[in-house]
């Protein structure tokens, strides 16, 4: 019985975020039961397809921001750029399944010159494509270009309502800069008569910048911004999946905000507020990087972990080869007969 309350949530979840969609076909719907079924019955091999994809089209960035691997310069990952081509034969082998494409991870995407054309290439074939930029990469006319190549949500990361608290996490990011370019983007999406991107200020919150969440709920519509995001810091995005909930938050503790409210942890139980009780990652979505390695989640950073290359083998080959099994045994509680990184958050509770 404990198996089966996390399963129903994850399978409510599925049908209220793609069912009821413009992009549903009987493909995708069929596959999204197959999808259903099998994680509520915790199978280690699976007869679906993934249902959502994270491919990062590049894993640079022009900003130092000192949670994230990419911005510290750590050396767990191969750095580089999404080939065109690539990406094609991704979506070519599964898109006819999947409903959404988130395109990033650990870069920022306009640094990829196709970026446009990925965007245009999943419209296509009707599959809602999000980006999240810093905005601080930025060439004359890419305004225009994100309205037209169909982008469903571009989020935008920013920390802070003026240049001397925004950077204090966004080191090397120009506040005004990120502000003129939504205006732009919102002055874009009128003149093409577009609903689309929403564009989301995605502000997490950090004991360095907490004090600004009043100011940014009152101008965020000002700048042209659709929604605000409110998010709380995360710790350092590397380690995550390795570190217990105390660990987490012992080293990153400078970064957490004062008022518990919010935050991820109850500061006196040094435990996260919500406790996961399962993870649906292995039956419904993938994380991609540049290269074609395949992760279980957009956590896992270092590329030890992977678990095969799409690129090399297909996709489909890798959403069932023995590590993909072992990780939904590990989840299930059995016995995955080999290490898995996902025995990690089984151990110290999944992220959120």
């Amino acid at each position: 019985m404990k198996e089966f309350v996390p399963s129903m949530r994850g399978i409510i979840y599925n049908l209220r975020r793609f069912v009821f969609t413009p992009n549903v076909t009987p493909k995708r719907l069929i596959n999204l039961v197959k999808i259903s079924y099998n994680y509520a019955l915790k199978k280690s091999v699976v007869n679906s397809y993934p249902c959502r994809l994270i491919i990062d089209p590049v894993n640079i960035c022009v900003l130092k921001c000192p949670l994230c691997p990419t911005g510290k310069g750590e050396k767990g990952r191969t750095l580089g750029s999404m080939k065109l081509e690539d990406f094609k034969k991704i979506i070519d082998e599964v898109g006819d399944y999947i409903y959404e494409v988130d395109l990033y991870n650990w870069g920022e995407s306009l640094l990829n010159k196709d970026i446009f054309r990925m965007i245009e290439y999943c419209k296509a074939r009707k599959i809602n494509v999000k980006i999240s930029s810093n905005l601080n990469h930025w060439q004359e006319g890419f305004e225009k270009k994100l309205v037209s190549s169909g982008l469903d949500c571009l989020i935008v990361s920013l920390d802070g309502t003026n240049q001397e608290v925004y950077e204090k996490y966004r080191r090397g990011g120009d506040f005004s800069k990120v502000i003129r370019n939504v205006k732009a983007i919102s002055e874009a999406k009128k003149a093409f008569g577009s609903k689309t991107p929403q564009l989301v200020w995605q502000f997490i919150v950090m004991r360095q910048n907490e004090h600004q969440l009043p100011i940014a709920q009152k101008t965020y519509s000002k700048y042209g911004f659709d929604t605000l995001r409110i998010v709380p810091v995360r710790t350092d995005t590397s380690k995550e999946v390795f570190q217990s909930d105390e660990e987490k938050m012992k080293s990153s503790q400078e970064w957490l905000p004062k008022d518990e409210k919010y935050s991820r942890f109850d500061y006196k139980s040094k435990k996260k507020k919500s406790q996961l009780k399962s993870c649906i990652f292995p039956w419904t979505l993938a994380a991609i990087n540049p290269n074609g390695a395949v992760s279980p989640c957009c956590a896992v950073y270092p590329e030890k972990h992977d678990f095969g290359n799409a690129f090399t083998y297909g996709f489909m080959k890798v959403w069932n080869n023995p590590f993909y099994v072992a990780s939904r045994k590990a989840i299930a509680g059995k016995d995955p007969g080999r290490k898995i990184v996902c025995e990690n958050c089984v151990k110290y509770g999944f992220i959120e």
